[in-house]
């Protein structure tokens, strides 16, 4: 990567771009509308559900060990997302994710990350399920029955 280093800057341009980042990173992500929040905690719940009902130790050679590893991948990809956005901080992908869910939430981030990673070592989908579901019952309680999207907004 290039960086560029301004030798003068007599006008305060650099500076007040700098400054007025600054204050834009400081400020957090702005907050998710009450339609992206209840979308959310509706999409978490579904994904809860259905890792919820993927059995323990399940042979991947059946295919159902696919399934869990990928809806575990969407659980915490999600909780990430609303618990983030929760504490009113920056989220990421990749090597961020679990970095700025840490920052956000030390605890309740801690038991995503080790409920995802007892999936991934263990076909255990049960600690990952319990973490989202302390999220959405931080967040108001699972959405399933009445929930609906409008098309277009």
């Amino acid at each position: 990567m290039t960086r560029v280093c301004p030798l003068m800057d007599p006008h305060g341009h650099v500076a007040r771009a700098r400054a007025q980042a600054r204050a834009v990173l400081a400020s957090g992500p702005p907050p998710l509308t009450p339609t992206e929040w209840e979308r959310g905690c509706y999409v978490l719940t579904c994904f809860m559900d259905d890792l919820s009902d993927t059995r323990p130790g399940r042979r991947a050679g059946r295919g159902e060990r696919y399934e869990q590893l990928s809806l575990a991948d969407f659980t915490l990809r999600e909780a990430a997302h609303l618990l983030t956005a929760h504490h009113r901080a920056w989220t990421g992908i990749g090597k961020w994710l679990p970095r700025r869910l840490l920052g956000a939430d030390p605890v309740r981030g801690r038991a995503l990350l080790d409920g995802h990673k007892a999936v991934a070592e263990h076909g255990d989908p049960a600690p990952l399920a319990a973490a989202a579901g302390e999220l959405l019952d931080l967040l108001g309680g699972p959405l399933r029955e009445g929930y609906t999207q409008r098309w277009g907004e």
